[in-house]
Parts: C-alpha cells; sequence; structure tokens
C-alpha cells in the first residue's frame, strides 16, 4: 500500500567462509531465517550517486491478468525502494515506490539512466501479451515522483516489436522451445569502468551527453539481439 513502511533487517542464509561452496536452496535457507517472501524478485540497482543509501527492486508477479492478487498484492508487478542509513546498516526502511497497473507489468530488469531516472523493463509472458493485446514494454520512473498521485506516470520509452524468429515462433508455437516475443530480458548504462569506482551505483549515468555512458538493452525468444539506444538525429 502506498504510504506505508516497514522495519527491516538483514539476514545472512549463506556464508562461503563459513559455509563452504557446495551447493544450497537459497529459497529454503531464506524462509529458515524468517526471510520475506516477494512475488518473483527480479532485479535491483543501488540510486547512484546517493552512497549505497537508496536501493530499487521489482517482484515481476503473477503475468496474468485474471490472478486475484492483482490488485493489491503484487500480482501485476511492484517497485520497492529500501532506504538504510549507511552501506553496512543491519536495518532499513520498505516502502512500496510503485504498484504496477497491468498497462505496466511483469517488472524484470532495471538500470539507472541517471541520478533520479530509473528504468524498468517487462517480462509479461505470452499468456499476458495475449490478454491485454500488447508485449512488452520499457518505462522510466523518476525516483523524487509521489506515483500514488495518479497524475504522476511513467513514460514509456520502448514499446517492443516482434522480429522474424519471434514472429514465425508466435505462429508456431515456438517450436516447443520459444516464446512468440522479444521478452526485454536486460537492460544497462555504463560507462565501462571495471575499477572499484565504477561499480553500480557509485556514480550517476550521463547517456546521451558525455560520449563514455552508453544505454543498452537485449532481447531473448527471437533473434537474440542486443541493441544500443542513441539519441534522436
Amino acid at each position: 500500500m502506498y504510504g506505508s513502511s516497514f522495519r527491516t533487517n538483514w539476514v545472512t542464509i549463506h556464508d562461503t567462509n563459513v559455509d563452504g561452496h557446495a551447493p544450497f536452496n537459497a529459497n529454503a535457507l531464506a524462509h529458515a531465517a524468517d526471510g520475506t517472501t516477494f512475488k518473483r524478485p527480479e532485479n535491483g540497482r543501488f540510486r547512484p550517486g546517493a552512497g549505497f543509501r537508496d536501493y530499487y527492486f521489482d517482484e515481476t508477479g503473477d503475468t496474468n491478468a485474471t490472478s486475484p492478487e492483482n490488485e493489491n498484492q503484487g500480482g501485476w508487478c511492484s517497485i520497492f525502494k529500501l532506504s538504510q542509513n549507511h552501506p553496512g546498516a543491519s536495518s532499513a526502511r520498505l516502502s512500496i515506490f510503485y504498484r504496477c497497473t497491468g498497462t505496466t507489468a511483469g517488472f524484470d530488469n532495471t538500470t539507472f539512466l541517471s541520478h533520479n531516472i530509473v528504468a524498468f523493463v517487462e517480462d509479461a509472458g505470452d499468456t499476458l501479451h495475449g490478454q491485454r493485446n500488447a508485449l512488452d514494454s520499457g518505462w522510466a520512473f523518476d525516483v523524487t515522483a509521489d506515483y500514488s498521485d495518479p497524475n504522476n506516470q511513467p513514460v514509456r520509452w520502448l514499446a517492443e516489436g516482434r522480429d522474424p524468429s519471434a514472429t514465425i515462433d508466435s505462429a508456431s508455437g515456438g517450436f516447443g522451445k520459444n516464446d512468440g516475443d522479444n521478452e526485454i530480458t536486460g537492460t544497462e548504462v555504463s560507462d565501462g569502468d571495471t575499477s572499484v569506482n565504477g561499480l553500480l551505483g557509485e556514480k550517476s549515468p550521463h547517456p546521451f551527453q558525455d560520449e563514455k555512458w552508453r544505454f543498452f538493452y537485449t532481447e531473448q525468444h527471437g533473434d537474440n539481439r542486443t541493441v544500443e539506444v542513441v539519441p534522436a538525429p
């Protein structure tokens, strides 16, 4: 619910220095440690230039227009904000930043475009694509905005279509392995800095303003292309 927040505590579910490198069931360990369950948490990022204090992450939800959880329980998807006083804090506050509506649904991956603007891309799935008669989109949000106000709406920066391979899959059932869409499986803004100073969340991105910063997204289920987003000529 918009306007509510919850106190949270970090819990350790696996420490390789103590528990070793053997395979383990992260979900079972999280439950055993009283970890919070979300509807398919997919991806998250620290707000850049904010001292690793604000973290935004999505949960993909049920990807079905008939889910009874859509209205109030995150079935369409949600974006959460986790705020902590400093990076090493043992506790934080968790709140809803954005609750999806069906037009926005199935958020998957995310990247920050600037200090204040964060982008999320959809993986709504074939069932929901058919139900809403729309494929996946990319959306941009202003983290300073209050999205409980219906006058504030995210900006669609990408409306995905089908490439030739996905079109064939759609017409023939996917040959038993693919889907009839080009899921936007990832999005990334980077200046290519692999040093400690280049950690995601350390610097505020400046795509379209500084040529070192480049903006990409990837597709899956069709030709599996990687696309660069560039300024309009």
